[in-house]
């Protein structure tokens, strides 16, 4: 199975920011991607290729752009990586987002019951949102089923202690592989 890893946002607007480190979405999940791609060689039949969102300056051209070329390597699967924030430091949780396709759903679920076990965070469940809806574009964009995952809160202590150490990262590299594993093979 092909798994196109989407790193969300890009080098020129890099999104959320961690509030403990004052690292970016853009940066944290380049280097979540990094370890995807080298945990990837444990789970011998999935096949990693790492895609970046490059700045056209339309959210819209870069998205098309990026499921572009994950259609074009012949993706079996798309997920791309986020992280959320909030004014609140209280909220806090991991969720999915999901195109509504059968496959997709099916993608959401595994990845969001493996990402709830690494983590331990609150379940803010799998959600299904339009080509409208925020994210819409990267779940609609391409041809294979594709989920978008914002694993924690970028705002929250809680989310914050549990993705802070490379340990954790590598956690949430698995989750993500075992969770693609189950949905596909």
């Amino acid at each position: 199975m092909k798994l196109a890893i989407v790193v969300g946002h890009n080098a020129h607007a890099q999104g959320a920011v961690r509030q403990d480190t004052g690292e970016t979405e853009f940066s944290w999940n380049s280097r979540l991607a990094d370890i995807i791609k080298e945990r990837a060689a444990r789970f011998p039949s999935i096949e990693v290729r790492v895609f970046f969102r490059e700045y056209m300056g339309s959210t819209t051209r870069e998205v098309r752009d990026v499921y572009r070329q994950t259609d074009l390597w012949g993706a079996d699967a798309t997920c791309e990586h986020h992280f959320n924030s909030h004014s609140t430091t209280s909220a806090t949780g991991t969720e999915t987002l999901t195109s509504g396709t059968k496959s997709s759903v099916h993608f959401a679920e595994a990845v969001q019951e493996e990402m709830l076990s690494a983590l331990g965070l609150r379940d803010r469940g799998e959600k299904y949102v339009s080509r409208e809806g925020r994210g819409g574009k990267s779940l609609h964009f391409g041809r294979a089923p594709a989920i978008l995952v914002e694993p924690f809160f970028g705002s929250s202590p809680k989310g914050l202690a549990a993705t802070d150490e490379h340990h954790e990262m590598v956690r949430l590299a698995d989750a993500i592989l075992l969770g693609a594993q189950a949905a596909f093979e």
